[in-house]
């Protein structure tokens, strides 16, 4: 089975070299290709991710439902992975995928997604539980890591060219398919807002957001309430 690992990127210069390497270390290296598709940075990020990724795509502006897709359009596995560029996968992720992916257990998923586990201490251990209770209510957040096939994604529409929330989005659209099956292997996302503004205030700011999404405020608007916050 080929992998085609897709990342959003924005202005992740100071890490992304670092961040690519290791998922090279980690990872069985053939077959898997990884495609980095960037988003205005400013940084310098796009030319740092090219001597790790395999393709390296750039949009003139932040968006990352828009960058995920493209990604995705380019990509020739025969699985898509999608990772935010901040999550370590766990150092087996290709063999817990395809063990999943070529069994019968996969009857009805559209999705699966790994165990999300953002570190020690009760707040953030309360989060991880949240996150992945979302996924068993058919939400599986960037953090997850979501993978799906190529097929499924091109018939449910993949990500919608969305700024913000892109990933609650697509998760509507894969319903149509089937569940989201979430691995017990953890991926470790470094959740640097969540640590930095704390559970409490992260989980008020998604929650106003999310209501605003509902009464009609633009993906753009949001993400640049989010960004900016």
């Amino acid at each position: 089975m080929k992998f085609s690992v897709v990342i959003a990127t924005w202005n992740e210069g100071s890490q992304i070299s670092s961040y690519l390497k290791r998922l090279r270390q980690i990872s069985q290296q053939s077959p898997m290709e990884v495609i980095v598709a960037d988003g205005g940075s400013d940084d310098g990020t796009a030319g740092l991710a090219r001597e790790w990724a395999d393709h390296v795509i750039t949009l003139p502006q932040t968006n990352r439902g828009a960058q995920l897709d493209a990604g995705a359009k380019i990509a020739t596995g025969d699985l898509l992975f999608f990772l935010r560029a901040d999550a370590q996968p766990p150092g087996n992720w290709q063999q817990a995928l395809e063990h999943f992916w070529l069994s019968t257990h996969r009857k009805k998923v559209a999705a699966s997604t790994f165990t999300v586990d953002y570190g020690t201490g009760w707040k953030l251990r309360l989060s991880s539980r949240v996150a992945n209770a979302a996924v068993g209510w058919g939400v599986a957040y960037g953090d997850h890591g979501l993978a799906t096939t190529p097929e499924i994604y091109k018939e449910s529409g993949g990500y919608p060219p969305i700024a913000y929330r892109e990933d609650v989005e697509f998760c509507k659209r894969l319903a149509r398919f089937g569940r989201i099956a979430r691995h017990s292997e953890v991926i470790w996302p470094a959740g640097r807002r969540l640590r930095r503004d704390g559970p409490v205030r992260c989980g008020v700011e998604h929650a106003w957001l999310a209501l605003r999404h509902k009464l009609g405020s633009s993906p753009d608007e949001l993400w640049r309430s989010y960004a900016g916050a």
